[in-house]
């Protein structure tokens, strides 16, 4: 009886990481495409021209894009 205890607690504690794991997956996963999504549009806001200083301003617009997603920039 004790066995069977043991075992159903590590079987419990083991499902319960599988599922905390498999979450934060598609959290990452939903993240990845927001970056992108905030890159691209920084991207096409503000070209990446040498010189022309085009980086202040897309970062501005990708900061902004992440945060009306509900990211962290």
């Amino acid at each position: 009886m004790k066995a069977a205890n043991m075992l159903s607690t590590v079987l419990l504690a083991g499902l319960s990481v599988a599922s905390l794991t498999s979450g934060a997956d598609a959290q990452s996963s939903r993240r990845y495409a927001i970056i992108e999504k905030c890159i691209a549009q920084a991207q096409a806001q503000w070209p990446d021209i040498a010189q022309s200083g085009n980086a202040r301003n897309r970062t501005a617009v990708y900061k902004n894009c992440m945060v009306s997603a509900g990211q962290r920039p």
